[in-house]
């Protein structure tokens, strides 16, 4: 790769974006009338998604039958029902076909969880002859009869996707249902949506351009949620702002408001964080032209009283044993940071500045022990991992996401043409255990061929839900003890299904960058 790409693939973006969006909805309205992103369509004076509205699925106007979902433009029945007759029911409990179709429950019985019963049992709630939990029944959600939209699952009465991920290409988010890996509509949302977390059953959307909500100026790079504050890192100001939650909010959002901000010194470019005890950690990638003086180091932030944040110190990470190919220049140039019992851990990208920043040596992460403000250095092994990207904690199993050492082809619109060691890495008790290589399902150079290159990745229901940077995939990894499995790829024939094709790619620009992944479940 010619250089690590922060996560936001423009490195100088004119404005900020903090949006608070209702992850039940990912409603948007595109600003531009009735000329639609790619993969979208126009219906009247809309623009949809008809492969996956039930609304509009396969065309515009037709709309799917109750109980059922849109799937590559085909409506069928929704997860946790089936066909009887025509129509998609519960045979959990529907009473007219309980446990299986034309099992109808005799008259005053009741049916729950297939059986015909004389009431419901305890927990149970009784929505005419059906028993219930409106926790978690999609087609009961929170009350009898409040269906779940699309392939959105009911958590606490509430319902929501469970996952979400960012086309930074095109602006748009779309829902993932975890478990069936199923895609909800893509929605527009602003112009360059870059960085995603979630809170509440909302999700907050850093983006390039259009305001909705908060705005500074500056370039997102990573968001952190810890109720009732919220910290944003800015690789552009070189700063760390605060926001709060101030009660309910009066309308759609959080209510959120700046409280301050770190000024975390010039060309320090702070590329994430993660929060330890009462201090925060924040990756200086160090970008500017005095990188050598300013780079390769983390900050530490005391926020015993969030409202009055401190920068502490400086680690640096230029002491360790970074085991450069043939003895060559590396530099650790930190990406992202995860905070775990066992230490804080720094994913580097392992660059030479003197060749076009490729990749220089293996993948590594360097461990903080926050004690003393020690560090040590991890071997995630070159053969697997190349310019470590995201990390995060899975139990007590740390996951990188290795970005891997890509060309890009200018005369094809900076798509790229190869890639080798760009995958997952799976790491316990300090060392990796097992890696996973992202594959694209067919060989470099064949036409219509977009290679995949990993990017940020979220964790929900033990599956690493892996955007691809190039081609616009999603992929699921299952994470086991000590095994990474493909469930959605096409590098095992056990998968159950091809990498996701959440973000598609625009012909004019063969490049389809999913930027970024949020679990908010």
């Amino acid at each position: 790769m010619t250089r690590p790409r922060p996560l936001s693939p423009e490195p100088f973006l004119p404005t900020l974006l903090l949006a608070a969006v209702a992850a039940l909805l990912l409603t948007g309205c595109p600003e531009e009338g009735a000329v639609c992103t790619s993969g979208l369509s126009v219906c009247g004076e809309a623009c949809v998604d008809l492969g996956g509205d039930a609304a509009n699925c396969g065309a515009c106007g037709n709309a799917c039958g109750d109980g059922q979902t849109c799937q590559a433009g085909v409506c069928g029945c929704r997860p946790g029902t089936e066909s009887c007759g025509g129509a998609c029911v519960a045979t959990a409990s529907d009473a007219a076909n309980c446990g299986a179709c034309g099992n109808a429950c005799s008259a005053g019985l009741v049916c729950e969880a297939s059986v015909c019963r004389e009431g419901c049992s305890e927990g149970s709630l009784r929505c005419g002859d059906s028993c219930v939990d409106v926790r978690a029944d999609v087609l009961n959600c929170g009350a009898c009869g409040n269906v779940c939209p699309d392939v959105q699952t009911c958590h606490e009465g509430r319902c929501g996707y469970d996952v979400v991920a960012a086309c930074y290409t095109n602006g748009q988010l779309v829902g993932i249902q975890a478990g069936t890996d199923q895609l909800g509509p893509r929605r527009q949302f602003g112009s360059g949506v870059q960085t995603l977390a979630s809170w509440d059953g909302y999700v907050l959307a850093a983006d390039a351009t259009a305001a909705k909500l908060l705005q500074a100026a500056g370039s997102p790079n990573d968001i952190l949620v810890d109720p009732p504050y919220v910290y944003v890192v800015d690789s552009v100001n070189n700063t760390l702002q605060v926001l709060k939650r101030e009660g309910p909010s009066q309308g759609p959002g959080l209510g959120l408001r700046t409280v301050t901000q770190v000024n975390l010194g010039a060309n320090t470019s702070p590329q994430a964080v993660a929060k330890w005890g009462t201090t925060l950690y924040v990756p200086l990638f160090g970008t500017g032209g005095s990188m050598f003086q300013f780079g390769n180091a983390v900050a530490r932030v005391d926020i015993s009283n969030p409202e009055q944040p401190r920068k502490v110190d400086t680690i640096s990470l230029t002491g360790l044993d970074l085991k450069p190919f043939d003895g060559g220049t590396v530099l650790p140039l930190p990406y992202s940071v995860a905070a775990t019992e066992a230490g804080v851990y720094v994913s580097l990208t392992n660059l030479n500045p003197y060749d076009g920043y490729k990749p220089n040596g293996p993948g590594m992460l360097a461990k903080i022990d926050p004690a003393s403000g020690g560090v040590s250095a991890i071997d995630l092994g070159a053969a697997d991992c190349l310019n470590a990207g995201y990390v995060e904690a899975v139990g007590d199993q740390l996951v990188v996401a290795c970005l891997g050492e890509a060309e890009y082809d200018e005369a094809n619109g900076h798509s790229a043409s190869a890639v080798r060691a760009s995958g997952l890495v799976l790491v316990k008790n300090d060392a990796p255990v097992a890696a996973y290589a992202l594959t694209a399902g067919c060989e470099p150079g064949a036409p219509g061929c977009n290679l995949s290159v990993a990017s940020r990745f979220a964790v929900s229901e033990g599956a690493v839900y892996l955007a691809d940077t190039n081609a616009g995939r999603v992929f699921v990894v299952a994470v086991e003890d000590g095994r990474l499995v493909e469930r959605r790829g096409f590098s095992s024939p056990q998968a159950l299904g091809p990498a996701l094709e959440a973000c598609p790619v625009d012909p004019r620009r063969p490049v389809s960058n999913a930027i970024d992944v949020t679990a908010l479940h």
